[in-house]
């Protein structure tokens, strides 16, 4: 590993192991961890060029999705995502996270949502199928959650250096998201905090997104007895959508 990821890794300390997240310093520390981050590349990882390489993903045997695990303790964790050319990573969620996004080859598309509401069930996965034409009987119980969401504009993101190149999410805004590899295939620099699967509820879930009217979308979630729906802001104008969680893919 290279001098600059030493200094990412130590930022990465110092933003989420050593300041806490109401701390008037954090928003600074996470600003440096993203401009350095803005200049990282795949030579500062020792990662071997064939890991993204077209001929790679040509192998029948090769999965579209390659995980590489950096680093993790119970703070944060370190990851590297490759992707196949035009693969997209399902959409899923990031539960009261902070996450920050380098692509270091290639160049990937992200289409990011904000949550604004939220309502969980129980269904059964043979109900689900029967929702989507397909017939069967039983099925095991399955936690399901819809949530309406402000679509954010899409990006596209390439290994360019600079902080512009760096993506954001945080616990309030744009902690849903899709990622494609455009243009062959992808390698991006993953920093999540907390980690999933800490001793918090922290799991991740995986979504399908279902488009409503507007108008009916700021309703969609409403239920009598409970919280009321948020107010239309007429100075908002993002598309909104439904999200409806489902079963882990089995391509992921």
């Amino acid at each position: 590993m290279s001098s600059l990821f030493a200094r990412v890794f130590r930022q990465a300390r110092i933003t989420f192991e050593q300041t806490a997240i109401g701390d008037a310093k954090f928003a600074g520390h996470l600003n440096t961890l993203r401009h350095l981050l803005g200049q990282l590349t795949l030579a500062d990882l020792n990662l071997d060029s064939s890991l993204v390489a077209t001929e790679t993903f040509q192998q029948p045997t090769k999965a579209p999705c390659t995980f590489v695990d950096v680093y993790e303790n119970d703070r944060f964790a370190i990851s590297v995502f490759v992707l196949r050319e035009n693969y997209t990573m399902p959409l899923h969620d990031h539960p009261r996270m902070h996450g920050l996004l380098r692509v270091i080859s290639g160049a990937v598309q992200i289409r990011s949502y904000t949550e604004l509401a939220r309502r969980d069930s129980v269904t059964t996965t043979s109900s689900m199928a029967a929702a989507d034409g397909v017939l069967g009987s039983g099925g095991s119980a399955f936690r399901q959650r819809h949530v309406l969401v402000a679509a954010e504009p899409e990006k596209i993101i390439s290994s360019s250096i600079g902080a512009d190149s760096c993506a954001l999410l945080t616990p309030d805004e744009r902690n849903y998201h899709e990622i494609t590899a455009i243009g062959g295939p992808a390698a991006f620099f993953d920093i999540l905090s907390p980690p999933y699967n800490t001793n918090q509820p922290q799991h991740i879930s995986f979504y399908r997104k279902v488009p409503v009217p507007r108008h009916l979308a700021e309703l969609e979630l409403g239920r009598p007895g409970e919280e009321k729906p948020l107010a239309p802001q007429p100075d908002d104008d993002r598309p909104r959508y439904v999200l409806e969680s489902i079963p882990n893919p089995e391509n992921y």
